[in-house]
């Protein structure tokens, strides 16, 4: 998408194309929508993120 192609596409696109090209788009932000909610319950919860000490490899 970030090339453009995606656009290009869509502008020469059919009707019945773009149509498809657009549900994609919206499951895949669905999807991320969703991966945003579960990674910050995960993350942001009290006990999600493990104290420095119990981490399993060291962040550099």
């Amino acid at each position: 998408m970030e090339s453009g192609d995606w656009a290009d596409a869509f502008e020469y696109a059919g009707e019945e194309l773009r149509m498809e090209m657009i549900e994609k788009v919206e499951a895949l932000l669905d999807a991320a929508d969703v991966a945003d909610r579960v990674v910050g319950e995960v993350l942001f919860k009290k006990d999600g993120m493990p104290k420095p000490k119990e981490a399993s490899s060291e962040i550099k």
